[in-house]
């Protein structure tokens, strides 16, 4: 009689569930232009909070990033400012916010990203 390893329960494809996690964060908040990866405000961003909506530019950038449609995940502050509407005066405020709790990295460049280890608790925070 073979038995299986109780440890394979709790093997996932963690790229997948990653993919879905996103998906599920920005649904019906942000899109993703299919031909030049522009992040495009959808009508439940208005709604959102300055610190969500931060968040909600950094994981798009990151999906777009993980569809092939950008260079890499991270973006520039004044990227950040351009495409989320909020003034510099709030977002900077808000990614040093987000950086000291640990929800966004920042990259050599000073560039900003939302690390895989902290997906979950992002998603959380946009909900």
């Amino acid at each position: 009689m073979q038995t299986k390893d109780p440890l394979s329960k709790l093997l996932l494809d963690a790229t997948e569930a990653d993919r879905a996690l996103i998906a599920s964060a920005l649904n019906e908040r942000v899109g993703i232009d299919a031909s030049s990866g522009r992040i495009v405000l959808l009508p439940g961003y208005a709604a959102m909070k300055a610190r969500q909506k931060v968040l909600a530019v950094l994981l798009a950038a990151k999906a777009a990033h993980l569809l092939g449609l950008r260079d890499g995940e991270p973006i520039a502050m004044q990227d950040i400012v351009a495409t989320s509407g909020l003034p510099r005066g709030t977002v900077a405020p808000k990614l040093k916010e987000l950086r000291e709790t640990h929800l966004v990295g920042q990259a050599s460049d000073r560039s900003y990203y939302v690390p895989n280890a902290v997906l979950q608790r992002v998603a959380q925070e946009l909900q």
